[in-house]
């Protein structure tokens, strides 16, 4: 192979790597090719399965690939014709033969000419994938051919990849139908009406959430950490107009302060060390839906100030890139933090909190909807059930007295968590609450300060729900010795994320480090 060969293999390899669609390959694939022949014509096709030949890309004098309709060719006669030739040809074929010919007429169709014309079988040891068909304006010598022969590897590469992501797609459309159809069952419109609390005690959440669905207005979700505020969000968005677009959901909180434009707004490649391709954020990624920003009270100040701006103008401008780019994205905030407090102390902007709170909803804690603490626990049990593959056991009257006394510093997702580990106790045949809970029986909210030294010599006797938490948290410190992470550290004692136990100290103004032990006590 040639230098010139092996400069237009490696244009052809890189640029199959970066198109997973043939339809979006075909403008450098054509560039490529024009260097080696007088292409006038190009399109190609993949074989999917038994019964259908589709056109996956095709272009004509300068035209777009774009204008051309994906044709299904399934008559059977024409697929025989097409079978044959393809079995018959060693690499290349050329108009020459009736074979040929017909095979040609099968595929283009209407669009069939008598020009000078070049097909190419693509096909494994497992059998034919697709044909490439070049119209010439002029005849190929064999050195043209034999470079076009060697591309024939990359060019297979793209029609697999085309094959797979056509194989995905129909996945996606059957599943898509087997949740209508089950909603249509359920007498649903989407998932998220079946939210648990919906007619208890989140009626007035579900209200307001119904209020701003349909509109384009952003919406800020206030509540604790584990309250349930992604379900409120996907809620919104399966009743918004962007309902059929993307639902995605950032934690601003795990992202490194190093990171956060790159991840947000996307980067071009050589924009910093590491970058070694060009990146779509999170705000190009759910272009016509939803971006879900959990945690917007944990952003820094510069990374605000690029928030501001997409919110106000709906522009972002990638790492390296010069250029603005516009997008199309309804933005829904959360929070555990006290934004209005935050911005009083500086830490967070104002005209930011504006932006957001256009429509805040505040959602109540667990323990201000213990009424809905039965049906949450059956949802739980059952769910957990369904995973393990394992019985239903049961929820005695008992246990939802003894989950309607316990505290919930976690709110549902502890909640869940408790049931969870339940379920796993009684391998399936009862529900072990009070191991579970990790004591003989759980501790009644009242009495909770009782059971803390930290919280019996602190707390005054009508002490608010946050000073109980507080207490609560700091005894399991003092017993960890500091330690927050870890198989022994305080997050696994209190059964919650380890990130959500830190946003939690910060919240309560707690310093983990003053409960450890001074060197050489």
């Amino acid at each position: 192979m040639t230098v010139k060969a092996d400069k237009h293999l490696l244009a052809l390899w890189t640029e199959a790597g970066k198109h997973a669609v043939l339809s979006d390959l075909m403008p450098s694939l054509i560039e490529v090719l024009r260097e080696i022949a007088s292409i006038d014509e190009l399109y190609l096709f993949a074989f999917n399965g038994a019964d259908e030949w589709r056109l996956s890309g095709g272009w004509r004098n300068e035209h777009v690939p774009e204008i051309f309709t994906l044709r299904p060719i399934t008559e059977a006669s024409a697929l025989d014709t097409i079978q044959r030739w393809a079995r018959a040809t060693a690499q290349l074929s050329v108009q020459s033969d009736a074979t040929h010919r017909a095979a040609l007429k099968v595929l283009l169709g209407s669009d069939y000419n008598e020009g000078i014309s070049l097909l190419i079988p693509l096909r494994r040891d497992t059998g034919i994938l697709g044909v490439a068909v070049l119209i010439c304006e002029s005849a190929c010598t064999s050195s043209q051919c034999e470079q076009l022969i060697a591309l024939t590897e990359p060019l297979l590469a793209c029609i697999e990849n085309d094959q797979q992501l056509t194989h995905i797609q129909r996945l996606r459309a059957k599943a898509e139908a087997d949740r209508q159809n089950l909603l249509s069952r359920l007498g649903l419109r989407s998932i998220s009406e079946n939210i648990v609390g919906a007619d208890g005690g989140l009626k007035q959440v579900m209200r307001r959430v119904n209020q701003v669905a349909p509109s384009p207005a952003g919406v800020l979700i206030l509540g604790e950490t584990g309250a349930g505020k992604e379900v409120i969000a996907r809620a919104i968005h399966e009743r918004s107009a962007r309902h059929n677009g993307p639902f995605l959901r950032v934690n601003c909180g795990a992202l490194p302060p190093e990171l956060i434009d790159s991840e947000l707004f996307g980067h071009e490649k050589g924009s910093f060390t590491g970058a070694l391709a060009s990146r779509r954020g999170w705000f190009e990624r759910a272009g016509g839906g939803t971006l879900f920003l959990d945690e917007v009270g944990e952003l820094p100040p510069a990374a605000q100030v690029r928030l501001l701006r997409v919110l106000q103008d709906g522009i972002i401008q990638k790492v390296g890139s010069e250029h603005d780019v516009q997008v199309d994205v309804r933005v829904i905030a959360a929070t555990h933090r006290d934004l209005p407090k935050m911005v009083q102390e500086g830490s967070f902007r104002e005209d930011l909190w504006y932006r957001l709170a256009v429509f805040p909803i505040i959602l109540p804690t667990l323990n201000e909807r213990l009424d809905d603490i039965e049906d949450l626990a059956k949802h739980f049990i059952q769910r957990a059930a369904m995973r393990m593959g394992v019985p239903v056991p049961p929820l005695s009257a008992a246990d939802v007295r003894n989950l309607k006394r316990y505290s919930w510093p976690g709110n549902i997702r502890e909640l869940g968590s408790v049931l969870e580990r339940a379920v796993i106790l009684g391998h399936g045949e009862y529900l072990d609450l009070e191991m579970a809970l990790g004591a003989p029986s759980p501790k009644p909210r009242a009495a909770l300060h009782q059971a803390s030294p930290v919280a019996k010599n602190n707390a005054p006797e009508n002490e608010s729900l946050e000073a109980v938490i507080a207490a609560h948290i700091k005894h399991i410190l003092t017993e960890t010795k500091g330690r927050v992470d870890g198989p022994y550290g305080a997050a696994k004692r209190l059964d919650i994320n380890v990130s959500t136990l830190r946003a939690k100290l910060r919240k309560l103004g707690i310093d983990a480090n003053a409960f450890r032990p001074i060197s050489g006590d």
